[in-house]
C-alpha cells in the first residue's frame, strides 16, 4: 500500500496468574503435552463456556453495537463496535499441500490467447541460484519457514506469466496491465473504498472487481473471498482496484491483521490489482493448499460468554487493558496456527482496533497503550474460550 506505515506494538500479554493452593487431587489441564493444575482462571473460562447462554444481555445482539467498558478504569478494555451474525457451530479446519497444481491447472491460470506457452521453471530457478550465491552468509536467513514442499511451476507466453509455488501459493501477471498501474500507482490519490465507500469509483465499481477476481480464483477452487481492504486509483484513463483478501469458507476468512510477527508463523494472504479490462497482478501466498475438516463442528461462543470471559482474564491479569483505548472491530475469523506440515485454521472471535486507524488516531492514548502493553488486537478460541494472541 502506498504511503504505508507501519507500527510495532509491545505484546500486552502477562502470563497466567499464580495457581491457587494445592489440593490432594488437582484438576489437571494438559499444554503441549505437559500436565499441570488449572488455574483459577482457566475454571472460570470453563465455567462460562459450558453455560447454556442465549444473548439476552443489552447490546451483544448479533447485527447490533456493542458499546462498554469490560473490566474497570483501572484495567479495562473498553469495545464500540457492530456485532456480526455468526452460524451457531463452526469446525476446524487444515490446510495441506495440494497434489493437483499441474501444467494443465497452470495453463488455466494463466489463460493465454498465445500458442507459444513456455516452461520457464529451470531459467527462473538458475537466475534464484545465482542471486543467492551472489549475496553473503550476513543476508541469507538461518532458517527458511516453509508451508508445502520445494516445488516449482512457471509458464509464460511473453506477456503473461503464471506460477505455483510450493504446492500451497500461486502467482499471476499480466505484463501490459500491470505497467499501465505501475504508472499511476504512486501519482494517483489513494481512496480507500472499504472505509469511503462505493462512490469512489467513476469508472467500474468494488462489486464488479471483486466479481472478476472470483472468476479467476475458481481455476483453484476458490469459490469464495474474505476481503480485508479494497484500495482503489484513478488518473487519466487508468483506473484499478487494489484487493486485499483471504479465501473464505462458508463466508468465514481467515485472519488478515496479526500485528507483531513472530518467527515461524505462517499467514495466508491475498492481493490483486484489477482493471476493468482484466487482472493486472494476483498473488496468493500460502493460499491454494487442500482444505479438509479437522474436527467435528464445535458450537461457537455467543458474545456475551466472550466479554465474560474477557472480564476473568482481566481480573486475573491474564489480559492488561487501557480504558480510554477503543476498541472498533468485532468479527470472526480462522487464526492460522502452522503445525508442520500443515496449517491449522482455529475459530476465533477478533476484537481490536485496525493499525490505520491506531496510526490516525490519539497519539497520547496510544503511547500510552504501548508503554502499559495494553491489548488492543485479541484473538479468543470461538469454542474453547482459550487466549489465542493478545497484544
Amino acid at each position: 500500500m502506498k504511503k504505508e506505515c507501519f507500527m510495532v506494538l509491545m505484546a500486552g500479554i502477562l502470563g497466567i496468574c499464580a495457581l491457587t493452593g494445592c489440593r490432594k487431587a488437582p484438576e489437571a489441564s494438559s499444554d503441549s503435552d505437559i500436565l499441570h493444575a488449572k488455574s483459577s482462571a482457566e475454571r472460570d473460562v470453563e465455567n462460562i463456556t459450558a453455560e447454556d447462554t442465549a444473548e439476552e444481555e443489552s447490546g451483544t445482539d448479533p447485527g447490533g453495537i456493542y458499546d462498554a467498558l469490560i473490566g474497570t478504569e483501572e484495567n479495562g478494555i473498553r469495545i464500540c463496535a457492530k456485532l456480526p451474525t455468526v452460524p451457531d457451530t463452526i469446525p476446524t479446519l487444515t490446510i495441506g499441500k495440494r497434489d493437483d497444481l499441474d501444467g494443465d491447472k497452470l495453463k488455466a491460470l494463466l489463460d493465454s490467447e498465445s500458442k507459444d506457452v513456455k516452461d520457464i521453471t529451470a531459467a527462473y530457478l538458475a537466475q534464484r541460484e545465482k542471486e543467492l550465491s551472489e549475496m553473503s552468509e550476513d543476508d541469507i536467513p538461518s532458517e527458511w519457514v516453509y508451508f508445502g514442499d520445494d516445488s516449482n511451476l512457471i509458464f509464460s507466453d511473453g506477456q503473461k506469466e503464471a506460477s505455483f509455488a510450493r504446492n500451497t501459493s500461486a502467482s499471476y501477471e499480466d505484463e501490459r496491465l500491470k505497467k499501465s498501474c505501475d504508472a499511476i500507482y504512486k501519482k494517483a490519490p489513494e481512496i480507500n473504498v472499504t472505509q469511503d465507500g462505493e462512490a469512489a469509483s467513476a469508472k467500474f465499481s468494488a462489486a464488479r472487481a471483486e466479481e472478476i477476481l472470483l472468476n479467476k480464483l475458481a481455476v483453484l477452487d476458490i469459490t469464495e473471498i474474505h476481503l480485508t481492504k479494497a484500495l482503489y486509483y484513478e488518473l487519466e484513463e487508468t483506473a484499478f482496484y487494489e484487493l486485499h483478501f483471504t479465501p473464505s469458507y462458508e463466508k468465514t476468512g481467515i485472519a488478515a491483521e496479526f500485528g507483531q510477527l513472530t518467527k515461524g508463523e505462517i499467514h495466508p494472504q491475498g492481493t490483486a490489482w484489477i482493471t476493468e479490462d482484466g487482472i493486472a497482478m494476483l498473488s496468493l501466498e500460502d493460499c491454494c493448499g487442500k482444505i479438509t475438516d479437522q474436527s467435528g463442528n464445535g458450537k461457537i461462543l455467543t458474545f456475551s460468554q466472550v466479554t465474560g470471559i474477557l472480564e476473568k482474564y482481566l481480573e486475573n491479569n491474564t489480559l492488561l487493558g487501557l480504558s480510554d483505548a477503543e476498541l472498533t472491530q468485532v468479527e470472526l475469523v480462522y487464526y492460522p496456527d502452522f503445525q508442520k506440515p500443515e496449517l491449522i485454521l482455529t475459530p476465533a472471535w477478533h476484537i481490536y482496533t485496525p493499525l490505520e486507524q491506531k496510526i490516525d488516531s490519539d497519539d497520547e492514548v496510544w503511547n500510552r497503550v504501548f508503554e502499559r502493553g495494553a491489548a488492543t488486537n485479541i484473538y479468543l478460541d470461538a469454542v474453547t474460550g482459550e487466549l489465542i494472541k493478545a497484544e
